[in-house]
């Protein structure tokens, strides 16, 4: 498979991590371009080095569409789209189909690179990294505490509890730094987000070496460019400057139990990122009852969750689906 005209990058952590203000923050750089969450990526059933048909790859392109409808028509003419690909592959497919997307949105970096930005793709950088043999991975961490209040404030969704969505940010954390850890440096670089928002130049400026682009002043204020592309309803927050505002909200939006239970869901993985844990102490017989039965929901929550994804009917974004 020949190379890539350039090197894709992913951004990607735990959902409310803030990978929505690092995309907008590189999308300010006149030479990269992010899009909103893709999703589709781990449900297209080929191997990144598999030779597609004609037929193969009109078959891909109608599965991203419905997976995601925003990528929908992006290919009028799929024949003439397929001889020009420099080699049949899905790779190849997809790098031509982001930059597609990359010119119709009207991107300055059009001529430059095109990033992806899906906090979910945290649990496929293994995928991903075989997809795109060059491709390089920023990892935002957060801490899951953080992640828990805001997940809890944005969605609000009846199995949200704390338990599991601490849960969930362990997963998501540990996966994409296990995976990152068997990549090359040049390929995947882990950022805090209390680090990006405390000292935003010095984050970002590391951010541009790890990618070999230039820094840019613009990057330092990603507003005008959130504004103009994130409606109402949607991930509003980023409309704001950086801030420091929400760093810590833990320590007095979460309960004692649930400092305590927090220490003990992802107290390794909280401490191996640097974060300080709760120091509430044990918790009671009574908390410990209460955590076992939150641990037994999570497991029923989280196998039925698991069974629908293998059978294909739990996908990334299914809100962006076709009907």
């Amino acid at each position: 498979m020949t190379d890539l005209s350039d090197r894709p990058f992913f951004i990607v952590g735990s959902p409310r991590s803030g990978t929505t203000l690092l995309r907008f923050v590189l999308s300010s750089h006149p030479r990269l371009y992010v899009p909103s969450e893709t999703g589709f990526l781990p449900f297209l059933g080929y191997d990144g080095d598999a030779t597609l048909t004609l037929a193969q790859a009109q078959t891909v392109l109608e599965r991203i569409g419905t997976l995601n409808r925003e990528w929908a028509g992006l290919v009028d003419d799929v024949e003439t789209f397929y001889q020009r690909l420099p080699d049949p592959s899905l790779a190849h497919l997809l790098d031509a189909l982001y930059r597609r997307k990359v010119a119709a949105a009207g991107a300055a970096a059009a001529l430059g690179r095109w990033g992806d930005k899906t906090p979910g793709y945290a649990l496929h950088l293994p995928l991903l990294a075989r997809l795109f043999r060059t491709a390089q991975f920023v990892h935002v961490v957060r801490d899951g505490r953080d992640v828990a209040l805001s997940a809890q404030n944005k969605w609000g969704r009846w199995y949200m509890d704390s338990y599991y969505l601490l849960r969930n940010w362990v997963r998501h954390v540990e996966q994409a730094r296990q995976a990152g850890q068997g990549l090359p440096p040049s390929r995947y670089l882990e950022v805090r987000y209390e680090d990006l928002v405390r000292e935003p130049e010095p984050a970002i400026r590391a951010i541009c070496d790890f990618l070999d682009e230039i820094f840019q002043p613009t990057m330092l204020d990603h507003t005008r460019l959130a504004q103009q592309q994130i409606a109402p309803g949607g991930h509003v927050e980023v409309w704001q400057p950086i801030s420091t505002a929400s760093v810590g909200r833990w320590r007095t939006g979460m309960s004692p139990f649930w400092q305590k239970a927090a220490d003990r869901i992802a107290g390794p993985t909280l401490a191996a990122s640097g974060y300080e844990l709760s120091g509430q102490g044990a918790p009671t017989a009574a908390e410990r009852a209460r955590l076992l039965a939150l641990a037994a929901k999570y497991a029923l929550t989280d196998g039925a969750r698991r069974g629908l994804a293998r059978l294909g009917l739990l996908t990334l974004n299914r809100g962006k689906r076709s009907k």
